[in-house]
């Protein structure tokens, strides 16, 4: 093969191989080594025409054929772009459009509807190969990550590999991942914290992988842990909820759990290390325009006051407040070498997540920063509303929700009128025998009188199917 894809960003192939035939992959029926190596994947891919930063669309479940396309893309010096495999077809298809894509590469016959598609298998998964009709939507080297949310569903941030891997290797370093670890990916691999965090950094630290996925289930999770000698994991707080409503305890070989995609609130942070008295416990935030992690605590080494912190900047990450209206809330700036290049696709929202100069990225989100440097939360720019007189931040109100009894998840939603805003709330339990009129009732007693939502719904929820959050 060219000399071009003998490596990754200074990893070499061979090494990337000997990563992949160690990783457990529990979504299929067999452990058995993949059938096509990363390098005869990379070749099959030149071989159809693949062109350098030609950009390949991959929506395929967890397992060890999507990290091995991934990386066969890479070494064909194709750019990957990964998508919820369960994404409706005519999703999949505007983002093939928007980013534009060369190839769309499902488990399952991908139906695009474009004209002259080339169809093939390669390793387990099928492909739509799309004429050349345009030049290559990225370079040799880069990595796409899509994003969602104000940013839109079409729209992604390009990254050099280079950029993910020193994120990385930075996040390792703040959760003391090592060789000879044992990490557990539960979380969609589209997800930028699980590729990026833990695959990446599994990879870097010659760390091994245990791929599991969705749905969540908190006896089977905690039986998996015990199972394959799990000694790093990480979970959204969604998930963490469901585990301390379950109440079942944890194994002794899981040494780190982490938690990210949202804050959990100093409450449960608390139970969590009571539930582990000996075990390491680390709070993370990022945004996947930032590459994707930001900051990390250990809240198993810091005082009880800081368990609403998610901790200090990452080495070569550096934070600043800039004023926001209404109210007064600060967003938070971030400026590093592992930030995003650029959007790519259709870009909605474009006030958020915006330049605010070279390498300095406008978050969206509002922070506190105390004396000692500490990243405080506060909520998104959009959670804040003014409601007479009173400024509430929703996101406050949704973490308080969260601590009482049985409660999953809370959404809030704006509501517009002609007297000025206000919002109602969703609340998702797991209880079902409790009645959602004493769920309302906690809840409002919470809450100052100003502060309480016009209209609260409460509905029950299997966890199987309750949404994750990035």
């Amino acid at each position: 093969m060219p000399e071009t894809t003998q490596d990754l960003a200074g990893i070499p192939l061979p090494s990337v191989q000997s990563f992949l035939d160690r990783v457990r992959d529990l979504t299929t029926e067999s452990d058995a080594p993949q059938k096509h190596s990363v390098e005869q994947l990379a070749s099959s891919w030149k071989a159809h025409g693949l062109r350098a930063g030609d950009v390949v669309l991959l929506a395929l479940p967890n397992g060890a054929e999507l990290l091995a396309q991934v990386f066969a893309i890479l070494a064909a010096r194709g750019v990957p772009a990964l998508v919820s495999p369960s994404a409706p077809t005519l999703r999949q298809q505007a983002l093939v459009e928007a980013l534009p894509a060369r190839a769309l590469v499902a488990m399952r016959r991908p139906v695009p509807q474009s004209k002259d598609v080339e169809r093939f298998t390669l390793g387990q998964a099928e492909v739509a190969l799309f004429p050349e009709t345009q030049p290559p939507g990225a370079q040799p080297g880069e990595m796409v990550l899509l994003t969602s949310g104000t940013s839109g569903f079409a729209s992604g941030c390009v990254f050099d590999l280079e950029a993910l891997f020193r994120n990385a290797n930075r996040h390792a370093d703040a959760v003391g991942l090592r060789a000879g670890d044992s990490v557990l990916v539960n979380l969609p691999l589209y997800y930028s914290y699980s590729m990026v965090a833990q695959a990446f950094a599994s990879l870097l630290r010659g760390a091994d992988l245990v791929i599991s996925g969705p749905p969540f289930q908190p006896a089977a999770y905690l039986r998996l842990l015990a199972e394959q000698g799990v000694t790093v994991s990480a979970l959204t707080p969604l998930l963490v909820r469901a585990l301390l409503q379950y109440g079942g305890p944890f194994p002794e070989t899981t040494r780190s759990l982490g938690v990210g995609g949202d804050v959990l609130s100093p409450e449960h942070v608390e139970q969590l290390l009571r539930l582990r008295p000996r075990g390491e416990l680390f709070l993370t935030y990022g945004l996947s325009e930032a590459g994707p992690r930001v900051a990390t605590l250990a809240a198993h080494a810091e005082p009880t006051h800081r368990h609403a912190s998610v901790g200090l900047p990452l080495p070569g990450t550096q934070v600043s407040l800039v004023p926001r209206a209404p109210g007064g809330q600060k967003e938070l700036l971030v400026s590093s070498d592992t930030l995003m290049k650029r959007r790519i696709g259709i870009v909605e929202g474009e006030k958020l997540h915006a330049w605010r100069g070279p390498r300095l990225l406008a978050t969206g989100d509002i922070f506190d920063i105390d004396a000692e440097g500490y990243l405080y939360f506060q909520g998104r720019l959009s959670d804040f509303l003014v409601r007479g007189s009173e400024k509430i931040c929703m996101a406050s109100v949704r973490r308080l929700a969260t601590t009482l009894p049985g409660v999953l998840t809370a959404r809030t939603q704006v509501v517009r009128g002609a007297e000025g805003d206000d919002y109602e709330m969703i609340l998702t339990v797991a209880d079902e025998s409790r009645p959602p009129e004493h769920v309302s009732e906690a809840l409002s007693r919470l809450l100052r009188l100003a502060e309480r939502p016009r209209r609260i719904q409460v509905v029950s929820a299997d966890i199987t199917t309750a949404a994750l959050h990035k």
